[in-house]
């Protein structure tokens, strides 16, 4: 495997925002007098898409039927709120992304919306290491589904098998897996856990991540990453 490009997911692989979006969605739902958990909360958004997310909340919440075309505006001010609060970057993440893009393609495939993966390529201060990134607008259907990541290999013009990607979510992983590449998975130990079952190999922090691993884990598969 001649290895071409990397690819990362964004939320809870680049930066730490899913967590936020848990306790966003938490407090605006029980500011519309739902009696909703924690846990509810994180089930509902770790890993998944917003199709997912409002689907979900229109089967069990259809009192939030009005609420679904407009929700992600609604939900903006309590994110927001917490974001103030909280590093949104992954500095290990960061990092692993500058020193890879210095010698190979770096990507990025999130399922967020274009403009808050826009708005958060510009505060992670990334700009110059990114050669293409697609948000949720730009393929379909969205992850576990491989289109995305197909879309990317594509567009940058390198085979699938030619790419690593970085996930942290049972769908991400899935959906890299499902397009043929090389996965590695971030399963940080103070976030939920995931099924990332399917990853070539699992890390507790990219900062462990080095090409010789790679080469390691993917044997003789690996053959240009001097």
């Amino acid at each position: 495997m001649e290895v071409k490009a990397f690819i990362f997911d964004l939320d809870g692989t680049l930066m730490d925002s899913e967590i936020i979006w848990v306790y966003a969605i938490h407090e605006y739902l029980l500011d519309k007098g739902f009696d909703v958990s924690y846990d509810y909360a994180v089930d509902l958004v770790y890993g998944n898409s917003w199709e997912y997310i409002y689907e979900e909340l229109d089967k069990k919440y259809p009192e939030l039927k009005n609420e679904m075309p407009n929700f992600i505006e609604k939900v903006y001010p309590y994110f927001n709120k917490h974001a103030e609060k909280m590093p949104l970057a992954i500095p290990s993440s960061i990092q692993l992304l500058k020193e890879l893009s210095t010698n190979y393609i770096c990507a990025i495939v999130s399922g967020s919306y274009r403009r808050d993966v826009i708005e958060a390529i510009h505060r992670l201060g990334i700009e110059e290491n990114i050669s293409l990134f697609l948000g949720k607008e730009d393929y379909y259907p969205g992850k576990p589904h491989p289109a995305g990541y197909l879309k990317a290999s594509e567009m940058l013009k390198v085979k699938p098998e030619q790419c690593v990607v970085f996930e942290d979510s049972t769908v991400g992983v899935n959906s890299a897996k499902s397009a043929g590449m090389f996965c590695v998975a971030l399963a940080r130990p103070d976030r939920p856990k995931q099924d990332i079952s399917l990853a070539d190999f699992v890390l507790p922090d990219l900062g462990q991540f080095s090409l010789d691993l790679l080469k390691q884990k993917c044997g003789e598969k690996c053959s240009a990453m001097e």
